[in-house]
C-alpha cells in the first residue's frame, strides 16, 4: 500500500513544493544572468573550472538573498 504523505505549509504559509519551486526558479535565473554576464566579459576563459565554482557561490547567496527579502526564506 502506498502511503500518502501529509505536509504542513512552511512557516512562509507556502506548501514545500512550491517553495522548492520558488526556489529553483530563483537561483536558475541569477545563475543564467551570472553565466552570460561572464561569458559577455571573458568569453571562452571564463570556462575554467574554478570560475563555475565562483559562479554557483554567487548565484546561491544572490537567491539566497533575494528570497530572505521577498520573505520566502525564513531562516
Amino acid at each position: 500500500m502506498k502511503r500518502a504523505y501529509h505536509y504542513r505549509r512552511s512557516s512562509n504559509g507556502l506548501w514545500p513544493d512550491t517553495n522548492r519551486l520558488i526556489g529553483s526558479l530563483t537561483y536558475f535565473v541569477f545563475h543564467s544572468f551570472i553565466f552570460w554576464l561572464s561569458y559577455k566579459i571573458w568569453g571562452i576563459q571564463m570556462f575554467d573550472e574554478i570560475w563555475f565554482y565562483v559562479m554557483h557561490l554567487a548565484a546561491l547567496s544572490l537567491a539566497k538573498l533575494f528570497l530572505m527579502a521577498i520573505h520566502v526564506w525564513d531562516h
